[in-house]
């Protein structure tokens, strides 16, 4: 469980992004990088908004299969494909829409990169959690 989030005022503070999250609980888990991809191996959407929503959808189906909710999240990696601040702006509203806002003060790491294991893919979350 994350029993707090802090910025300490030397660093850069980025709005809906902490810098320090601090956890305690019995378990760790790691979530995969999850991605736009559904059950069959399909690539869902086109965009960095439609592909958001859908690895988003996955990294919550992944917590709830491992009894852990958003709250729990102690850390995110996210890496973005032709990275830009419409791609980080289409991010955040899907992180928004799907686990609603606001959307938790957690520390990130946003890397932008060439390509992921499909070509068609523009994002990928991968998250750590502890409960």
């Amino acid at each position: 469980m994350i029993t707090d989030r802090i910025d300490p005022p030397e660093l850069l503070k980025i709005p809906e992004i902490v810098n320090v999250s601090i956890a305690t609980g019995t378990h760790v888990i790691h979530i995969s990088g999850q991605t736009a991809v559904d059950k069959e191996g399909k690539v869902v959407g086109t965009t960095h908004l439609d592909q958001s929503r859908h690895a988003f959808r996955n990294v919550r189906t992944a917590l709830e299969a491992a009894g852990a909710s958003l709250a729990d999240v102690a850390k995110f990696n996210i890496y973005v494909v032709d990275y830009s601040w419409e791609a980080l702006e289409a991010l955040m509203a899907a992180a928004k829409e799907i686990f609603g806002e606001p959307y938790p003060l957690t520390a990130n790491t946003l890397v932008g990169v060439a390509s992921l294991w499909l070509p068609d893919l523009l994002v990928e979350v991968e998250a750590v959690a502890i409960i």
